[in-house]
């Protein structure tokens, strides 16, 4: 499985949601991209050249065109996909945190379907796997784990790397 980017939609609403991707990507100059929904309801994942750019494209059109975007409700980058197995996941994970900074925080958050794990495991596991402080309510940094049964999307990222829609639209 190749994502690099999770799309949320309403249930039902993925195709539609798939579309207005696919049309504000193209705006933004991407050409290599692929849409696929997720066997999961409300959830589309995609795989694009550069998909960090393209996320932070979809932010701004967002908040010049707030009426616009009506199917997409959030957009998550992806750093990594592992098969869902502790070991796998904190590796990742490990090899992600390079990127919090000695004196940054981190929060996790775990999105899961169909987890073969408790979340308190997975946050344990990977609490002990990175030396920093954690920030529950203001964090540098979120690992955060989208569990999609047998694979696992991994990501180090900044809070605002992560898309609301809605908050965007509220925002403006």
């Amino acid at each position: 499985m190749t994502m690099n980017i999770v799309v949320t939609s309403a249930k039902g609403l993925e195709a539609r949601a798939s579309a207005e991707f696919k049309e504000v990507a193209l705006l933004s100059g991407a050409r290599k991209f692929t849409i696929e929904r997720s066997p999961y309801d409300g959830l589309v994942e995609v795989d694009a050249e550069d998909a960090k750019a393209l996320v932070s494209f979809i932010r701004e059109y967002v908040k010049a065109e707030p009426f616009r975007v009506r199917f997409m409700l959030r957009l998550i980058p992806i750093d990594r996909v592992v098969d869902t197995k502790m070991e796998d996941i904190v590796k990742a994970v490990k090899d992600l945190s390079d990127s919090i900074g000695p004196s940054e925080s981190f929060r996790i958050t775990i999105e899961a379907r169909d987890s073969p794990y408790p979340d308190r495991q997975l946050i344990d596991a990977i609490a002990d796997a990175v030396d920093r402080k954690v920030s529950l309510d203001s964090p540098d940094k979120v690992v955060l784990l989208e569990i999609f049964g047998e694979y696992c999307g991994v990501s180090v990222i900044s809070p605002d790397e992560i898309v609301s829609i809605a908050k965007l639209k509220r925002a403006t």
